[in-house]
């Protein structure tokens, strides 16, 4: 140390100093001592300067205790962020009190639990002024029994249990207090240090993980539950192709869990083919192969046929692979649906559809059977009035007359009797020509008509009939009038009014064309035939069609007031086979509702009862939505919509 810094020349100067900590060591004090120096200045009476003085005190042994008590605090710190790490972060709170029991120290969390008003007072004064009750938080922890009173003792205390309220903590906390003694190095104690740490938080803590790990089990046991009993089928398999995890739904297609069965193999052991039913699905294209080489699939549709399923069933596969947290390939799963149903369900739609096709083309052969009658009679009327044509014989007899007299033709007509009636023959003869005429185009227009919609009929049909399933974009409107033109004779027969109202319906829908048109060619059809039920015929007879969609779906009714049906009667005339007329198949509704069903719609009946007519909802769902441009059309009385 620089002479003119030290604390007596300093003092010698007029300076005060105080505590300044120096390190001595010469011949006399080889190890060298620590000492805390402070200087004042020496004044006369007169005040001046004369002198200096300095007070030194050896403080080594204080610093060693010092280092001491830094070494503990530094153990028990590191303690604490051992127990800080395992409880979130929980802080601990420390005090510290010297031999005589006076508290001398606390760090930031021991002065937020109250510490900071305890400095100076002894331990005796602690469970009043620090608030320190037993757990129960009724009576206050005595003194003697606190865990630094029994660290100053030179004994250890390990994790006392008490309730520390107080003005910092109104709501009182439950803390676990350890005391261990400080001792020097001859061993005295020197004081005492307390560990308080907050053990409300690890309390809730435990409680919370006691609680997530009942809820976890819970979760693993749902889990399990709804894994064992989905309907659809799961395999999981590592990253070697080594199945690890399958539910009972795919034990029964594949049987047990084997270990050690190459993927190769796979294949052929479990009995997977195309929908062919023939042809073995490759290896490599497999989905839970391609799920395990890192490769997601979707909807694979394949056969299967082994002695689990030895009648075959058809699956819908999709196959994810498996990877953990840092992308790595851990594996793969699939999930397949069994599509069986599904597949005989259309089997089964496509026959009553061609059964139902089969009530329609009677119906249209029917119709135009009768347009061809009217066709025919109007030949033969014209046939009968050509080949016994009255007018042409009078208009022979007065040629073969005016003939006879072409060389007085003038005096004959003038004066003869007989000539004077050529004129009124003449005028008779043109209008009676007039009449047949009219007569003649009349039943020309008739065929013609007739011929044109047995055009219209076939060239309809044909045109549907030549469409694939694809969906595709229909008009509402349009198609419910070219139902109605294919059943428009036996409608006209009837005398029947068609109502088409579109006015609160999407313009068009994305479906399957061909068999929309069939569905409402039936539906118009069982109306139609509901009136050849009734014993008295209606003063009005009407089908009402009409169409409203909101979001995503379309209703669409078709109501007559034809016979009706009776109570029950509303789910049953959807089956197959069912019907109430006598010449009926029972397929037509049976067709419909089977359309309806498969498109994810709905479909139902209401009657009030026999001869209040009846009503067919139909709910489908609308996979497109385009804006409305058509408005009510109303037929005529000739039915003509």
């Amino acid at each position: 140390v620089p002479n003119e810094r030290l604390p007596l020349m300093r003092a010698m100067q007029g300076e005060v100093t105080n505590n300044v900590e120096l390190f001595i060591r010469n011949e006399q004090r080889p190890q060298g001592v620590i000492i805390s120096v402070s200087g004042r200045p020496l004044h006369d009476t007169s005040g001046e300067l004369i002198g200096g003085v300095i007070l030194l005190r050896d403080i080594t042994e204080f610093k060693g205790l010092q280092d001491q008590f830094a070494e503990t605090m530094s153990s028990y710190q590191n303690q604490t962020q051992v127990l800080d790490t395992i409880f979130n972060s929980i802080g601990d709170g420390l005090a510290v009190v010297n031999e005589y029991g006076e508290y001398v120290m606390f760090n930031l969390r021991g002065e937020k639990m109250g510490g900071e008003k305890m400095r100076g007072k002894h331990i005796k004064d602690a469970p009043l002024l620090l608030g320190l009750f037993r757990p129960d938080g009724e009576s206050h922890f005595p003194a003697d029994e606190l865990p630094l009173t029994r660290a100053l003792l030179g004994e250890d205390a390990d994790n006392v249990e008490m309730l520390l309220r107080n003005e910092a903590l109104p709501h009182g906390i439950h803390v676990s207090v350890s005391g261990r003694p400080i001792l020097s190095q001859e061993g005295c104690v020197k004081g005492a240090v307390a560990v308080v740490r907050d053990i409300t938080h690890l309390k809730r803590t435990e409680k919370r993980l006691k609680e997530s790990v009942n809820q976890l089990e819970r979760q693993t046991q749902l889990l399990e539950s709804v894994f064992n009993s989905m309907s659809d089928g799961v395999v999981v398999a590592d990253e070697h192709n080594i199945f690890t995890m399958i539910n009972p739904t795919a034990e029964r297609f594949i049987g047990g869990m084997p270990t050690d069965l190459p993927s190769k193999k796979w294949s052929a052991e479990y009995g997977m083919f195309y929908l062919d039913t023939t042809t073995a699905f490759p290896m490599d294209e497999l989905p839970l192969f391609r799920a395990v080489e890192g490769e997601s699939t979707d909807n694979i549709e394949m056969y299967v046929r082994n002695p689990n399923v030895p009648e075959g069933a058809y699956v819908s596969v999709s196959g994810r692979p498996l990877r953990d947290r840092n992308g790595k390939q851990q594996g793969g799963v699939i999930v397949f649906h069994d599509m069986t149903e599904r597949f005989q369900a259309a089997d089964r739609l496509n026959q009553a559809f061609a059964q139902g096709r089969l009530e329609v083309v009677d119906t249209i052969l029917h119709n135009i059977g009768n347009a061809i009658n009217s066709v025919a009679v109007g030949v033969d009327t014209i046939y009968t009035q050509l080949d016994d044509d009255a007018l042409s014989s009078r208009l022979t007899a007065l040629a073969h007359a005016l003939e006879a007299h072409q060389e007085d033709l003038g005096e004959y007509v003038t004066n003869h009797p007989q000539g004077r009636r050529v004129l009124p023959f003449i005028l008779a003869l043109a209008a009676d020509l007039r009449e047949v005429d009219a007569d003649l185009k009349q039943t020309v227009r008739r065929i013609r008509d007739k011929t044109t919609h047995i055009v219209d009929i076939v060239r309809t049909q044909k045109s549907y009939d030549n469409l694939s399933d694809n969906r595709k974009d229909i008009n509402l409107a349009e198609a419910f009038s070219s139902a109605i033109n294919v059943l428009n004779d036996s409608i006209e027969k009837r005398n029947i009014q068609v109502e088409i109202d579109c006015d609160g319906a999407i313009g068009e829908i994305r479906i399957q064309e061909s068999q929309f048109h069939q569905m409402i060619v039936n539906l118009i059809k069982n109306s139609i035939e509901a009136f050849d039920e009734l014993e008295e015929p209606n003063e009005v007879s009407f089908i009402r069609i009409r169409a409203r969609s909101d979001a995503d779906r379309l209703r669409i009714d078709v109501a007559d007031n034809g016979i009706g049906i009776g109570a029950g009667q509303d789910k049953t005339i959807f089956s197959a086979g069912y019907t109430t007329k006598l010449k009926g198949t029972g397929l037509g509704l049976h067709s419909s509702a089977n359309f309806v069903i498969a498109t994810g719609g709905k479909i139902s009946a209401s009657s009030e009862g026999y001869g209040k007519g009846m009503a067919i909802h139909i709910e489908l769902p609308c996979s497109r939505i385009l804006p409305n441009h058509h408005s009510t059309q109303r037929t005529e009385d000739n039915g003509q919509s």
